[in-house]
């Protein structure tokens, strides 16, 4: 006999369940933002320093004459603060989702949104669906759930987090969903009578453990293309403006 798939979705918000979740995105998300920031102001300062110094060895007096273009080699740290500052913002977010996928099960809860919607157009034909037909209706469905104020988790940086953790789970659930389907089906021999909630079980297991990289892989890709313009900037920020007077000259 199936087992009963996962019940309709319900308006219960994320939030609702984990009652101690503000106090863990506080712990995460500002102090990142504020270490992230520290470091952007650092490396650019000491950057602006390098480039001056260099522009002094480089170029004598010309570097001097630069150097009274004050503005600049002040504006480069307080940007680097604010562009690193936000990287962290979002870093923080990251590694918050994290810990509420460790407390709370937050793959599981976006994991059962889904499956309950599919449950609630399909009932018991879910079981029985041809993976073509479920991959259309999967599509539409984890759009829907995207766009949908059902899971609407209020204002401020805990919603901010949770909204934020919940579409990056829900963008490749897809993936795993089907896979996950497409193997109960094999283990099925006859491709029906499929256990949604082994689907589940096996969607959330293979897919929390990769939470992680689902989430940090792009801040960390994003951080190196950052570091890297932001050093040649004020590292060589009197290079790029000699250049720059020369060509308006």
């Amino acid at each position: 006999m199936t087992p009963s798939p996962p019940a309709a979705p319900t308006s219960t918000s994320f939030l609702s369940k984990a009652g101690t979740v503000v106090a863990t995105v506080v712990k995460n998300v500002p102090t990142r933002a504020v270490l992230w920031g520290a470091i952007g102001f650092f490396v650019g300062a000491v950057g602006v320093v390098l480039s001056y110094v260099l522009g002094i060895l480089a170029m004598g007096r010309g570097a001097m004459l630069l150097g009274y273009l004050a503005v600049i080699p002040f504006v480069i740290p307080v940007l680097g603060a604010a562009l690193f500052g936000m990287h962290g913002l979002h870093r923080g977010a990251a590694r918050a989702a994290l810990a509420l996928e460790e407390k709370f099960g937050l793959v599981s809860y976006v994991v059962d949104k889904v499956l309950g919607r599919l449950q609630q157009r399909f009932a018991e034909k879910l079981a029985n669906l041809p993976l073509q037909q479920l991959e259309s209706s999967l599509k539409e469905i984890i759009a829907t759930y995207l766009t949908s104020t059902e899971d609407d988790e209020g204002k401020g940086l805990a919603a901010w987090v949770v909204r934020r953790a919940r579409k990056a789970i829900a963008t490749r659930l897809e993936t795993y969903l089907l896979a996950a389907y497409r193997e109960e089906q094999k283990q099925d021999g006859s491709g029906g009578g499929v256990s949604i909630e082994k689907v589940r079980a096996r969607v959330t297991k293979e897919l929390s453990p990769r939470l992680k990289e689902l989430v940090m892989s792009p801040l960390n890709k994003q951080l190196a293309v950052f570091m890297t313009l932001y050093v040649l900037l004020a590292g060589g920020w009197w290079f790029w403006l000699f250049h720059l007077l020369n060509a308006l000259v």
